[in-house]
This record gives C-alpha cells, sequence and structure tokens, in this order.
C-alpha cells in the first residue's frame, strides 16, 4: 500500500514503512492508497489517489500501531 504522509510525520513514517507500507512524502507526483496528516486536510487534498482512491486520515492523536491497524481497514473506525 502507498501511503503519502505530511512533513513532520517522518518518524511515524519510518516505522510504518518497517512494517511494510511504501511511505511516499506528501507532494510527489505519485498515486497513493491513503495519505496521513495531522492539520490542514488542504494539503492531504492535494495528493493524487490511485484509481481506488485515496484514505485520507488524521493521525492527531493515534500511535503508530492504531494507524496501520486503520491503513490496513481502508478505515478509522471500528466495525464492532
Amino acid at each position: 500500500m502507498k501511503v503519502a504522509f505530511q512533513q513532520g510525520l517522518e518518524n511515524m513514517a519510518d516505522s510504518l514503512g518497517q512494517m511494510g507500507f511504501e511511505m511516499i512524502p506528501l507532494g510527489q507526483e505519485q498515486e497513493t492508497d491513503a495519505v496521513l496528516y495531522q492539520q490542514g486536510i488542504e494539503v492531504a487534498l492535494r495528493a493524487r489517489p490511485s484509481k481506488r482512491g485515496a484514505l485520507l486520515l488524521n493521525v492527531h492523536g493515534l500511535s503508530t500501531a492504531e494507524t496501520a491497524q486503520a491503513l490496513r481497514r481502508r478505515s478509522n473506525t471500528q466495525i464492532f
């Protein structure tokens, strides 16, 4: 899964990269499956989504494990 991340989230991106996610700094012209941001959704909206669309995930207050779980589910809400 290709995941773009906002500046300032480099530590989380490194950890997620070690978990198998392909991390891309936000602003590169690549299709992404998800975008991680903490503030300023306007910046996240500039990302280029994949053909299936892109999950916009506000990671403020989320741990790296919680973020990874949300990325795998493609959702930040619990189903049950």
